[in-house]
């Protein structure tokens, strides 16, 4: 063969070697980044931030993560459910946990995978145990079922629900017992629990028992005393009926003490509770506020990549990585689609996914939105035509429905329910239901949004303070709700208020009872 040929022979093998060897290299890169966008979308958070991290660096750093930076962020992830599972387990979920922990990756792997169930399978089984001991015969009774089922299941449903239910009904037989051996504010305050829920059982059983006993046992030691005035004056010893006299008093006098003793110590747990509760809901609010915002300017942010990237075509694929990474996690369905091509593609994918896959995404998600608006069968019949008529439009006429959900006639449906709400709320409602109504349609919506509820919520806070000046049993629940989040107004006025007012009502025929035994034998002896 001459040189020449052999030179053209040489080159064409070259350049045949060089067309096959383009498309497997770009083959194995768009498999690469297939495999970390899996990651990023199935893993932990710490591999998930890591997997992104990669797919929006180097080749070489995409290629470091998936040879070893994947494991040691699983390896991380692995270690944080193990402690999360500490925090939460049993002994023996706490004890293995800590064991894996403290050994290789390897431990906590097989932890994870095996050794948990077991170990939860064992606390649930030691827990039911417990329960069965400290139970009446129903609980026993249930739990020994739930073992002898020999599942985790039966276990966990026993904890869960069925133990409760069990113990409600040993609560029941209890009461039923106190009732018949009780004495007679006993019995009268164990047949109003038996008559009211489970939870007026456990209450009776919990604190009411003992101060119906305790008053049961004031009532019979003032009327020893009481009839001791009577047997002396029968005698003509008018010291020996002042001496029983003074003893029905001071019994008066320390129960009376001891009821306000037991009203303080009750009313400052329920007061430490539920400032606690307070402060728990307060961070749990201000940490919403903070994701809704950091949220909020996520969005704003990548809204900003894609419009920077519009503007200027050399930011197309470096933004339109970091858009397609975002709106994977954030997306609608279509969406994310769109996203995890573009993520899992190459450069060309990701400036096709800017230029014209997303926005027709978006449309898609946008019209999937309005179409569910349009078959929601409860929504109004014109907000569901208005719907269909934005859907029959363009992706404007779409995106400009969701923004405002605007039909007609929705502008007066807005002011007869916030009238409604008006005509129905206290004071704080009033008001600003009216300042709505005297506004914008801007501020109907955000009074029927948000505005009624915080309006609502500072007449509930009025109403319970009212109750203040009520009696002690009263007081000591009000105050307790009013230090504790806006969840305890409306369960106190609607039911634990009557309660209380009840329990005052029982105290005080207490009390006068009491008053008339000890007024009765002190007349008597003034009149001997």
């Amino acid at each position: 063969m001459s040189r020449t040929r052999l030179r053209a022979a040489t080159g064409l093998t070259v350049f045949a070697l060089m067309a096959f060897a383009a498309p497997v290299a770009h083959a194995d890169a768009v498999d690469t980044r297939v495999q970390a966008v899996g990651l990023l979308e199935t893993g932990g958070p710490t591999l998930s931030r890591a997997a992104e991290t990669a797919l929006l660096g180097s080749a070489a750093e995409l290629s470091a993560f998936l040879a070893t930076g994947q494991y040691y962020a699983k390896d991380t992830d692995d270690r944080i459910l193990v402690n999360q599972a500490m925090a939460t387990g049993g002994p023996i979920v706490r004890r293995d946990a800590q064991k894996a922990l403290d050994g290789t990756p390897a431990d906590i792997r097989e932890f994870l995978a095996h050794g948990l169930k077991i170990s939860r399978e064992i606390d649930d089984s030691l827990l039911v145990s417990q329960l069965m001991s400290a139970g009446g015969p129903t609980v026993k009774r249930r739990g020994q079922e739930a073992m002898d089922a020999g599942t985790d299941q039966a276990l966990r449903d026993f904890i869960e629900r069925g133990w409760q239910q069990a113990k409600d009904i040993d609560d029941r037989i209890t009461a039923d017992q106190v009732l018949t051996a009780g004495g007679p504010e006993v019995k009268a305050a164990a047949q109003k629990a038996l008559d009211g829920t489970p939870e007026d059982v456990r209450y009776f059983l919990t604190l009411w028992r003992k101060v119906a006993a305790d008053g049961d046992a004031e009532v019979t030691a003032v009327t020893q005393q009481t009839d001791a005035v009577r047997a002396a004056l029968a005698h003509k010893d008018k010291a020996s009926a002042q001496a029983a006299l003074a003893a029905a008093n001071l019994v008066a006098r320390d129960a009376r003490k001891a009821n306000a003793d037991r009203l303080a110590a009750q009313q400052n747990k329920a007061r430490t509770d539920a400032q606690a509760a307070a402060r728990a809901d307060a961070d749990a609010k201000s940490a919403a506020d903070a994701k809704a915002a950091a949220a909020a300017k996520a969005k704003a942010d990548n809204e900003k990549l894609l419009s920077d990237a519009a503007a200027d075509p050399s930011l197309v694929v470096p933004n339109g990585r970091r858009a397609s990474a975002y709106l994977l996690r954030n997306g609608g369905p279509a969406v994310k689609n769109a996203a995890r091509v573009a993520l899992s593609g190459t450069d060309e994918d990701v400036t096709t996914f800017v230029h014209t896959v997303l926005p027709a995404a978006q449309e898609s998600d946008d019209r999937a939105a309005v179409a569910a608006i349009a078959a929601d069968t409860t929504a109004k019949a014109a907000l569901r035509q208005a719907a269909q008529t934005a859907l029959a439009g363009s992706w404007t006429d779409v995106q400009a429905f969701l923004r405002t959900k605007a039909y007609p006639g929705k502008e007066t449906d807005e002011r007869v329910e916030v009238g409604q709400i008006m005509t129905a709320g206290g004071p704080a409602v009033k008001d600003a239901a009216q300042r709505a109504l005297d506004g914008t349609v801007a501020d109907l919506e955000a009074f029927l949004a948000t505005g009624q509820y915080v309006a609502r919520t500072h007449d509930n806070r009025i109403l319970v303070g009212r109750t203040l000046t009520e009696g002690a049993e009263v007081q000591a629940v009000a105050q307790s709700v009013l230090d504790g989040p806006a969840s305890y107004l409306v369960p106190f006025l609607q039911d634990g208020l009557g309660k209380a007012r009840d329990r005052d009502v029982v105290t005080k025929q207490h009390v006068d009872a009491i008053d008339a035994l000890i007024f009765t034998a002190g007349k008597a002896i003034q009149n001997s």
